[in-house]
């Protein structure tokens, strides 16, 4: 499953992040296979309070505990609708340290799971996130190169060891993570590269161990001010989209499991594009118009069922028009007609956080759930009936996990006390 935003420097939340007169527009997809991870698209403010934790300040013990005291979730990755481990940050004396729990229960109960020493990233203030393809291969990750820590890390035993990631570059080209996603038995990276000039490549491996090769590549890399990379995944099929603003390229994975230039929808619309992939076949875009351009700012949902060869006439999705308007933040999709999007309301003296959920494949939409939040982390589905969410804290306050389990229709927050 997928999403993501984040927000400061204008890219954070699961899937990517654009701040545009306070625009910030991110889609999460189900991941590819039926059983995804929430890929926050997400929007995160700066974390001051992680900041100043010491490098080593992780746990990196097990043990079983049904409750967390102060436990702040960031990242949720599902396998199934009972398996499934959530990423965060826990009290550790005076600090904060990163805690990886585990659920075979849907949440019932959590164990703690080894770390690897990512420590360093609390320094940095950055935000980590975490995928499984299966109970045990997955990656940890950064998702906000912008605060300066890119070491990803795998796992080919549940978590009860852990290696750095070594991507296949040549030289002393700097890497730094764009995303990661699993699906089919593969994992997939969009990973920058900057060695001669600033260049997008797609890196491949089996699950079950490090044997990463360059599968795409070289795409074009946005140029700043806050370039960001997203994979959309869904069985043997894969699109990857580059915004930096507006919509820079993307690519398109062929059968033969080689990556290759694939033009997004949207890219002449002043805006970027994010993609949520239900199906094989059926690709969602949610192009935000207008925000570099002198013209009205919407937000449009448009469809391809042939892999994103084509997509359908735009449907204008009602979250208002104009600066002031609520943005989409974050989205994902599931089967042929269910759409959610994470939006942020920045009316009044403080923003509002609202799901909105369509049920037949856009026509109309449903506000299903709000709270007070900072931006959206995560967003996706792992079956057509289980859904998880992540909702930035604001001022301070602990992120706030959510799961649906009849098809979004409904939401409820999970506590891990």
């Amino acid at each position: 499953m997928r999403s993501r935003s984040r927000m400061p420097s204008g890219r954070r939340l699961y899937f990517p992040v654009l701040i545009a007169a306070a625009s910030i527009l991110a889609i999460l997809v189900t991941a590819r296979a039926a059983s995804a991870t929430a890929q926050p698209t997400a929007t995160s403010p700066a974390r001051s309070a992680l900041a100043t934790a010491p490098a080593h300040s992780e746990r990196s013990g097990t043990g079983t505990r049904s409750a967390v005291a102060r436990f702040s979730p960031m990242s949720v990755t599902y396998v199934s609708s009972s398996q499934g481990w959530v990423l965060g940050t826990d009290s550790c004396g005076k600090r904060r340290c990163f805690e990886l729990l585990h659920t075979t229960n849907d949440g019932s109960t959590w164990s703690r799971v080894r770390l690897p020493p990512i420590g360093r990233a609390l320094s940095t203030g950055a935000l980590m996130k975490v995928r499984f393809a299966n109970s045990s291969d997955g990656w940890i990750f950064p998702f906000d190169q912008l605060q300066g820590y890119s070491q990803a890390w795998s796992t080919h035993s549940g978590g009860r060891r852990w290696s750095r990631v070594t991507f296949p570059v040549t030289g002393s080209a700097l890497v730094g993570v764009e995303d990661i996603e699993a699906a089919h038995g593969v994992v997939v990276a969009a990973v920058s590269v900057v060695s001669v000039r600033p260049q997008l490549d797609i890196f491949s491996s089996p699950v079950a161990r490090d044997a990463w090769r360059r599968t795409g590549g070289p795409f074009q890399l946005g140029a700043g001010p806050v370039p960001s990379g997203e994979l959309a995944l869904h069985g043997s099929s894969g699109w990857f989209v580059q915004n930096d603003r507006i919509v820079v390229g993307g690519g398109r994975e062929g059968r033969s499991g080689i990556w290759r230039s694939w033009q997004p929808p949207c890219a002449h619309a002043g805006g970027p594009v994010l993609l949520a992939a239900p199906t094989t076949s059926r690709v969602e875009a949610i192009c935000t118009e207008g925000v570099w351009t002198s013209g009205r700012v919407t937000v449009d949902l448009l469809t391809s069922t042939d892999g994103g060869t084509r997509f359908g006439p735009s449907r204008r999705i009602p979250l208002g028009a104009g600066p002031s308007a609520p943005e989409a933040s974050l989205a994902a999709a599931t089967g042929s007609a269910t759409v959610a999007i994470g939006a942020i309301n920045y009316g009044g003296s403080s923003a509002q956080m609202n799901l909105e959920v369509s049920f037949n494949a856009g026509s109309t939409w449903r506000s299903v759930y709000r709270h007070a939040g900072s931006g959206w982390l995560e967003l996706g589905f792992t079956t057509t009936k289980q859904g998880v969410a992540i909702i930035l804290g604001a001022n301070g306050q602990a992120d706030t996990m959510l799961v649906t389990r009849d098809g979004g229709r409904h939401w409820a927050k999970v506590d891990f006390s």
